[in-house]
């Protein structure tokens, strides 16, 4: 964290003396400070995991304090977690084993361009001492307690024994588990185990949540649990998200639309870029991979009122009201555009 420089000691100025207020000239106003950093920040950035690229030239610059990253997000939540990346991640049911990999995981890390949290580097982790990290299902250790989870947590970031006993309760009390402190994990069901991931990524306070897909496999009062716990943990911080479906409708649209920044990723390829009022505007995103007459077909597209986007072989096509996929076939027949893919991203 950067430190700030002690304010230095003013002298009081002595009180004025009664008598009429002379006129003072108006000092000009301090000028506003420079702006803060996007939350994300990537230019043609490119992520391998175990030397196998999995997102290339990413390149986006988020707007707001809360970013939703849909689609393909898993090499990028691993890059900037250093949590060990699995391709089969599925999430975890209750009663069932708490290992929710399927597969042997790797390690994710930028290996060219430039991403960036908050404005700090990833590729060096120096966004790892702003940001605390939420996976979704890890491996817990059943019979611990609550505060036994989270206090450790705490202590693994760096903090004294007695200042992580003193983070547990407030960092608990955000996400809903005040009054589970004492209980074992192993008797907590997935709701609130995922409430307690949330708990401990935010116990010494940073400044953004990184989060896994947190309602996926949810509904109904184990949704609205979860979506109450992410509103406690994300209050006052930045937060970014994933989900691997970007669904508008029931609870993962309550990220969709609570988001500042959306962000589809593709093919190992940024698709989309925008926000909430251009999903709901009626548009439909396809993913769209183009093997020859790229620049051609997004000509013809744009004379049909199509926007393609992305590049330079996967691109997002957003479809507007009374524009159909079939619109998108003839305008790549009538350009001589090889597409390879067509299917819908929402």
């Amino acid at each position: 964290m950067e430190q700030l420089e002690p304010a230095s000691p003013r002298t009081a100025e002595p009180a004025e003396q009664a008598g009429p207020a002379s006129p003072r000239t108006a000092e000009p106003a301090e000028q506003a400070g420079p702006a803060a950093p996007p939350l994300l920040h990537a230019r043609a950035a490119r992520i391998a995991v175990d030397d196998v690229v999995a997102i290339d030239a990413l390149t986006a610059a988020t707007r707001g304090d809360r970013v939703l990253c849909a689609g393909d997000a898993g090499a990028l939540f691993a890059a900037l977690t250093g949590v060990p990346f699995s391709s089969l991640r599925r999430p975890a049911q209750a009663g069932a084993a708490d290992d929710a990999s399927g597969g042997a995981p790797g390690e994710a890390r930028v290996v060219a361009g430039r991403l960036e949290v908050a404005g700090r580097d990833v590729a060096r982790t120096a966004h790892r001492a702003a940001s605390g990290a939420a996976p979704l299902d890890p491996p817990l250790p059943l019979a611990w307690t609550a505060d036994a989870y989270v206090g450790w947590g705490a202590r693994l970031a760096g903090a004294s024994p007695r200042a992580a006993a003193e983070m547990v309760a407030p960092a608990l009390a955000r996400v809903g588990l005040a009054a589970s402190r004492k209980r074992a994990l192993s008797a907590l069901a997935l709701p609130e185990r995922r409430a307690l991931v949330l708990a401990q990524a935010i116990v010494t306070a940073p400044a953004v949540l990184i989060a896994e897909d947190p309602l996926v496999g949810l509904d109904g009062a184990a949704a609205a649990f979860v979506l109450a716990a992410l509103a406690g943990a994300t209050e006052g911080r930045g937060a970014l998200l994933t989900a691997a479906r970007l669904d508008v409708e029931g609870p993962r649209g309550a990220l969709v639309r609570g988001a500042t920044d959306v962000l589809v990723l593709a093919g190992g390829e940024l698709a989309f870029s925008g926000t909430f009022a251009e999903i709901a505007a009626g548009s439909r995103l396809y993913a769209v991979t183009v093997r020859t007459n790229a620049a051609l077909l997004r000509e013809e597209l744009a004379a049909r009122g199509i926007a393609l986007r992305g590049g330079p072989v996967r691109f997002a096509a957003a479809l507007p009201e009374g524009a159909t996929t079939r619109d998108v076939v003839l305008a790549a027949t009538r350009c001589r555009a090889a597409i390879v893919e067509l299917t819908p991203l929402f």
